[in-house]
């Protein structure tokens, strides 16, 4: 067993050689390999791949590395794995930020906990990632996937049917589409203005695939240099898989640069099993054809134009009978009555903006000292749909998004 006291040694100055001058007198015939990674995430490694586990060293160090001045926290575990005695273990260093040591004296143990180890990191350490400068844990998207379901989306029945089908589909008849002789995978693009629930459809399907990684991308910026960030993140989705890969605002990164690059990746001689690729456009006019009409990209194009009246009135009906705001109405006020008055002067109205009357016109009258929402909550309700409508026309109308050329590309207006 290695002593881990003897790693901080006075005469090295640098503590990657003080853990060799240690491994090396303890075990003069040793195998040791070293593999970056999330180091943070060692305890749950070693509690899930080895056993006889003791904490050897466990202290924050502090240095000043590449990175600038940093305190950093440095493990070291002796424990088992099938019954060969192995030591892991992490090290502050200018060379080597973010990784592990595995050591041993039997060669395919250290190998075997290596490969678990790249494994292992490939994982979310909760249940997202998302892409921005790289691959990132998500805790805030955790925290969020789940409270959206199917029940907090107001689309025409047909439409949110047709949805729904199309991720059940996906989930539950797997062997269906192997029988078939085609590869287990689907795409799904969403289009239409901002607003109109695109996102939390997004947030509605990783609710339902809740056995999947969802992995969200950000942005295209990359920190593995010399790699195409695009290649990169489908690479990282197929090890994952089955998995969700969200792209939100495609239109906003995809250009003529690395447009190809993405259609390979989407649609070239790689299987993407068991991937489910969603993506969302407020401009669908800004992208390529090739990824509209050819169903093997993007199987399904769903349209989310601007809600007609009777799904304002639904949208008012639960906004208004869930939350903050059901607790302060008061029992005389007719909640339906008031959600279909409003879905009847809201035309061109966004579930964002409708959102915004009911919110506003509270903060309003709580401004005012009125807590309890009343009659006077719908009056101010009408006032605020007012003042969103004037703000509508002095950005040109938000309606003027929901128009789209369906003979283009195949939406119904």
């Amino acid at each position: 067993m290695l002593s881990a006291l003897s790693v901080t040694g006075g005469e090295y100055s640098n503590p990657t050689d003080a853990l060799f001058a240690c491994i090396r007198r303890n075990l003069p015939t040793h195998v040791t390999a070293y593999e970056q990674g999330d180091a943070t995430r060692l305890r749950q490694f070693v509690d899930e791949h080895c056993t006889q586990v003791r904490s050897m060293l466990d202290t924050t160090h502090e240095g000043h590395g590449w990175r600038g001045e940093r305190a950093e926290t440095v493990l070291w575990f002796s424990a088992e794995h099938r019954g060969v005695r192995v030591e892991l273990t992490t090290t502050p260093s200018a060379n080597n930020p973010h990784g592990v040591f595995v050591i041993s004296r039997d060669q395919a143990t250290v190998r075997a906990l290596v490969d678990a180890w790249i494994a292992f990191n490939l994982r979310p350490a909760g249940r997202s990632l998302v892409h921005a400068h790289g691959w990132q844990p998500a805790p805030d998207i955790d925290a969020e996937i789940g409270r959206t379901t199917w029940d907090d989306i107001v689309l025409p029945p047909a439409l949110l049917e047709d949805l729904r089908r199309t991720i059940d589909g996906f989930v539950k008849h797997r062997a269906a589409f192997e029988s078939l002789g085609f590869p287990w995978r689907r795409g799904v693009l969403l289009v239409g203005p901002p607003g109109t629930g695109k996102t939390l459809v997004c947030r509605a399907v990783a609710a339902q695939l809740e056995g999947f990684p969802f992995l969200y991308v950000r942005d295209l910026q990359s920190n593995e240099y010399g790699k195409n960030p695009i290649s990169t993140i489908f690479e990282r989705a197929r090890k994952l898989a089955p998995c969700v890969l969200a792209f939100e605002d495609i239109d906003s990164f995809i250009s003529d640069s690395n447009r190809a690059v993405f259609l390979n990746e989407l649609d070239g001689f790689a299987a993407n099993t068991g991937m489910f690729v969603i993506a969302s456009s407020n401009h669908p006019e800004r992208i390529d054809v090739a990824l509209l009409k050819r169903p093997s990209r993007f199987d399904r194009v769903f349209h989310l134009g601007l809600p007609a009246e009777p799904e304002r009135a639904e949208f008012g009906r639960r906004l208004l009978a869930r939350g903050a705001l059901a607790a302060r109405i008061e029992p005389t006020l007719d909640v339906s009555a008031l959600a279909q008055q409003l879905a009847k002067e809201s035309e061109g109205f966004t579930p964002a903006y409708l959102k915004e009357v009911y919110l506003a016109a509270a903060l309003a009258l709580a401004q005012r000292g009125i807590e309890r929402l009343g009659i006077e909550y719908a009056t101010e309700c009408r006032e605020q749909l007012r003042v969103l409508r004037e703000q509508m026309k002095k950005t040109r109308d938000a309606s003027a998004l929901g128009e789209i050329d369906g003979q283009e590309i195949g939406f119904r207006r």
